[in-house]
């Protein structure tokens, strides 16, 4: 690590998820939407390394591979921000590197991942104490999907995401990650749902769900994302990648999140590779398995 970082830092691995399914319940009067849908993390992950420093109260960031957020802050440098306001007499200056693997804008989460993940390290390094319950409230104060990756696993995620219910995690499957190479706007894909303030469309019934993971992946299992009614028309390559992961053999094969990574699931890994030989070479396509948990420190790599 660069710079004036002390020794016994910390690694971090920050976990991308998918969502096996998404239901987008109704548009709330706060403008906000009602969601229910059930997130599972995977193991293509970012990596992040934090060491103290002492070049003054502030985070040095070096980032290799895409900017997390091109234009402005990344969510690495709003939960050091935050962690910063709320405990400053424990706060120092940080030497810190990101390497990005999860694809931005890709719905995969990476960048509330790496802000699971900063929050996490900050309270083990500036010990803090915070307790699970403490991380979570101010995971969400800097997104709706962060308190997720805090727990990770398999859980069923609703209000605006943020409201979750851990189910037992994935023991079997694999996941091939399909991205075109480009990344479509939430905003926009929400603001085209046009709902009302109501709707009355499938819901998310706990027992059902779990009957189906512990089989996990089976072809009866109602996996859907609401977004697809908006974002498959206007990006015919959606289309073409799940038709093309179905011939390969997924059992399922749905957009993640807005996009642009579509997922197909796979009874195991061995499949899910030979299923991403055959795709060549047209798109991104990442290979990953279930994870039981979310985001995962390492103490003392030094710097």
């Amino acid at each position: 690590m660069t710079g004036q970082a002390e020794p016994g830092g910390i690694s971090a691995l920050a976990p991308a998820k998918i969502n096996l399914s998404l239901e987008v319940i109704r548009r709330r009067p706060d403008g906000y939407h009602e969601i229910e849908t059930i997130f599972q993390a995977v193991d293509l992950s970012d990596e992040l390394e934090f060491a103290i420093s002492r070049r003054g109260n502030r985070l040095n960031l070096s980032v290799e591979g895409d900017l997390p957020l091109r234009g402005g802050p990344n969510l690495v440098e709003s939960a050091y921000e935050l962690m910063r306001i709320r405990h400053p007499r424990q706060s120092t200056g940080l030497e810190g590197r990101l390497r990005k693997r999860i694809p931005v804008g890709g719905g995969l989460g990476g960048g509330s991942s790496d802000a699971a993940a900063t929050l996490m390290a900050l309270n083990r390094l500036w010990r803090l104490g915070l307790d699970p319950g403490q991380l979570e409230e101010l995971a969400l104060e800097l997104g709706s999907d962060v308190p997720f990756f805090l727990r990770g696993g398999t859980a069923i995620g609703r209000g605006r995401g943020e409201k979750l219910e851990s189910l037992g995690a994935l023991s079997q499957g694999a996941f091939l990650l399909v991205n075109p190479g480009f990344s479509v706007s939430t905003a926009w894909a929400y603001d085209q749902l046009k709902m009302g303030l109501t709707a009355n469309l499938y819901r998310i019934r706990v027992e059902q769900v779990k009957a189906y993971l512990s089989r996990f992946p089976v072809p009866g299992m109602v996996i859907k994302n609401r977004l697809e009614d908006v974002v498959l028309p206007a990006y015919p390559v959606f289309g073409e990648i799940i038709a093309a992961l179905k011939r390969q053999g997924a059992v399922h094969a749905v957009l993640s999140g807005s996009g642009a990574t579509v997922f197909g699931s796979f009874r195991d890994r061995e499949a899910a590779e030979h299923a991403r030989s055959e795709l060549g070479s047209a798109w991104q396509a990442w290979v990953a398995s279930p994870l039981p948990d979310g985001v995962r420190l390492e103490e003392d790599r030094g710097s």
